[in-house]
């Protein structure tokens, strides 16, 4: 070695020293960064094996891709930095780019003192003294400068820091959870070391892991999740044909899952997987579901009702009751599946009276023969069968069928005479007509009368009459009977201003909870004198005659304006709508005069039998007042006769025809024919009212000898009473 190189051999020294410095700040860095690496890997590979449970396979080429990064990271960071050749003029350079103010006399000093002194080479002088002061010269410059600083070590130890944290933080996490890190480690190599399970996965609604379903029914698989929820869950299924799969099943609130089958056709079989769990294999059985095949109704009704059972080969077979109440009920029903028991529920959802019903066996020995028995008892009810079949299945749809109960009504009384309150005399013998209905026979029909008269020793408190053979039209249990009745007021000894009051009761044949009855409105008759009664009679034959001649005067009128339309509309063969309604007002015209007369003879009708019953006319008067309604009856019409028109709806008809004839001459005929029915009408009317007039004369002669007898009989009870005093 040279004298100049020893004199720079402490500089070198120096140098050297910043050599091993750098060199052990890559080192440094190098193995932090691949420490950090390292406790990355062993965290990212924990939490997703943690929390996905990555199969063997995949946890292997993760450690593979962690090794090779790790190696690449190795090379690049550790082995390749440290294998890079550092010389003494690289340090030389790195130290003046930091310290300027050698201005190249180290690298210089270094380079010259390396280098012989060669004095003989052509143009080229090295003096010794130059080099000799030069290296003085950068022994005095470098003395006073620490070369470690141009090394930044502040990153790197920042990073060295971290590294030394995370091992430190991954070390304690490992000594305080050794179960976790012993089975990372074996894991992480591919091992089959389990995790602590996290995830409880149970399935809803089986019975041991078996459950029965109908046949083309659809079907969720509902799955609860315990503890840690996965982020998917999977069922994987296989049916008994050999088609399989696997299905995501859909998250609902609460951690559950569901997946639903459509449709089942077939058994199948299933089990679930989530996170760290698999559930054990369930099993589905498809079968088909109990239900009625037939129904068969018998009904046994009430004996009071006196109604055919129904018979043995021809039963009811739509399954809804409908039936009078308390009738029992026998049900038969055949099922398509074998039943292990069947449940009959009366009454309506949620108020239902159960029990069993048995199940018998069919001619081929399988147990599908239902056989129950009900009343009805409501007007409107339900009964329901619960089936069981053998398979465990229930009935799919609710077997359910309506209770119309008939309730059996009292008896329907129509009351045809009377039809209101009258007046009546003390001779009074009132006809009395009533129709009495019932569905299943009537038990009894009577009168009920009470008296109510000034003397309270003649007032009398209700009293029943029933009635009989004779008085009814057919014997008792009929559902139709018509009864008429004679009630003798004149045996009853009352006076003007008593009164009598009736009604009628009906009762039927019901047993249950007693008979139903039925009792019509109170009729009153009150008692008048002779007079007074006769006269309100004068009085309405009077009203009557007044009608009869203002309908005449219409009549006469009508005939007029028929004989109008022959003249105006004779001739023509296609009348106008404004025609034609003048026609048709006609023929209503003429209606109305039929309703009219109509309501004259029902008035005179009723005159006549009121007059009668009450003694006031004798069967003479009656005859000659029968002469008014026999000139009425051929105007209107009697009813129950081949021709039930009368003379005055021909009339109308002819008149409101007209207007829809098209030939002119077939419109006259028919306006013609029309005013001639009109022109016996007229005549008719005025019959009428000659025999009125000629029975008010001789009802009046009756009156005044009446009343010339009344007063002669006055006078002779006066008499006898002056005689008896003297």
């Amino acid at each position: 070695m040279s004298p100049l190189a020893e004199r720079m051999a402490p500089v070198t020294a120096r140098l050297s020293r910043l050599r091993g410095a750098i060199r052990t700040l890559f080192a440094l860095d190098g193995f932090s960064r691949l420490f950090l690496a390292m406790a990355a890997f062993v965290v990212v590979t924990f939490l997703l094996d943690w929390s996905l449970i990555l199969p063997a396979g995949v946890r292997l080429v993760l450690l593979a891709l962690g090794l090779g990064g790790f190696g690449v990271l190795a090379f690049k960071r550790i082995f390749y930095p440290l294998g890079v050749r550092i010389t003494d003029d690289d340090l030389a350079l790195f130290v003046e780019r930091h310290f300027p103010e050698l201005n190249d006399r180290l690298i210089s000093a270094i380079q010259l003192t390396r280098e012989p002194l060669d004095t003989g080479r052509e143009g080229a002088t090295n003096s010794p003294e130059l080099v000799a002061a030069l290296v003085a010269d950068a022994e005095q410059a470098t003395a006073q400068i620490d070369f470690k600083r141009v090394i930044v070590g502040k990153h790197v130890g920042k990073i060295a820091l971290w590294a030394a944290a995370v091992v430190l933080a991954l070390g304690g996490a490992g000594i305080a959870r050794s179960d976790y890190a012993s089975i990372y480690l074996h894991r992480v190599v591919g091992g089959s070391t389990k995790w602590p399970q996290r995830t409880h996965l149970k399935v809803l609604d089986f019975t041991d892991n078996k459950k029965v379903w109908p046949r083309g029914e659809d079907l969720t698989i509902a799955v609860q999740v315990e503890d840690h929820e996965p982020s998917k869950i999977l069922l994987e299924y296989q049916f008994a044909t050999g088609e399989k799969g696997r299905e995501r099943m859909s998250p609902l609130a609460g951690k559950r899952y569901q997946f639903t089958f459509t449709r089942l056709t077939g058994p199948f079989k299933f089990f679930v997987e989530g996170g760290d769990d698999i559930t054990a294999e369930h099993s589905v059985d498809i079968v088909t579901p109990p239900s009625i095949d037939s129904v068969k109704l018998f009904y046994e009704y009430p004996p009071y009702m006196r109604m055919a059972n129904t018979p043995a080969d021809r039963p009811e077979t739509s399954g809804n009751v409908v039936a009078p109440i308390g009738t029992k009920v026998r049900l038969e029903a055949l099922t398509n599946e074998d039943l292990k028991s069947a449940v009959l529920a009366i009454g309506f959802k949620g108020k239902e009276t159960v029990s069993d019903v048995p199940v018998a066996k069919t001619a081929e020995g399988h147990p599908r023969l239902l056989q129950g028995v009900f009343t009805v008892s409501e007007t409107l009810s339900e009964y329901a069968l619960n089936l069981t079949a053998l398979n465990g299945l229930g009935n799919r749809d609710p077997i359910r069928f309506t209770i119309k109960g008939v309730e059996d009504r009292p008896p329907d009384i129509v009351v045809k005479d009377p039809l209101g309150d009258e007046f009546v005399t003390d001779l009074c013998e009132r006809p009395l007509e009533i129709e009495v209905k019932d569905d299943h026979g009537i038990a009894r029909i009577a009168l009920e009368y009470r008296i109510l008269a000034q003397n309270p020793a003649k007032t009398k408190d209700w009293t029943g009459v029933e009635f009989n053979r004779e008085q009814n039209s057919r014997d008792y249990g009929e559902p139709l009977i018509k009864s008429e009745y004679t009630l003798n007021i004149g045996q009853m000894g009352l006076s003007p201003g008593d009164h009598v009051e009736i009604k009628f009761r009906a009762e039927d044949y019901k047993d249950v909870g007693g008979r139903n009855v039925r009792t019509s409105k109170v009729y009153k008759f009150s008692i008048v004198s002779v007079g007074t009664l006769e006269k309100e009679l004068q009085d309405a034959i009077e009203k009557i005659k007044i009608l009869l001649k203002n309908q005449k005067l219409r009549q006469e009128a009508a005939w007029s304006r028929t004989g109008r339309l022959i003249t105006n509309y004779g001739r023509l063969d296609t009348l106008t709508a404004e025609q034609q309604s003048e026609v048709r007002q006609a023929g209503l015209e003429q209606n109305d005069i039929t309703s009219k007369l109509d309501g004259a003879r029902k008035d005179i009708r009723q005159i006549q039998r009121r007059g009668f019953y009450n003694k006031i006319y004798n069967e003479a008067a009656v005859a000659k007042l029968q002469g008014a309604l026999d000139e009425l009856d051929p105007l209107v019409g009697v009813q129950g006769e081949a021709t039930k028109d009368g003379l005055s709806r021909v009339a109308a008809a002819k008149l409101d025809g007209a207007a829809r004839l098209k030939s002119g001459a077939d419109r006259t005929n028919s306006f013609r024919e029309g005013q001639a029915l009109q022109s016996s009408v007229a005549a008719g009317i005025q019959r009428a009212l000659d025999f009125l007039d000629k029975w008010s004369s001789y009802q009046e002669v009756i009156r005044i000898t009446r009343e010339l007898k009344e007063a002669q009989d006055r006078i002779n009870k006066d008499l006898k009473k002056s005689g008896g005093g003297k």
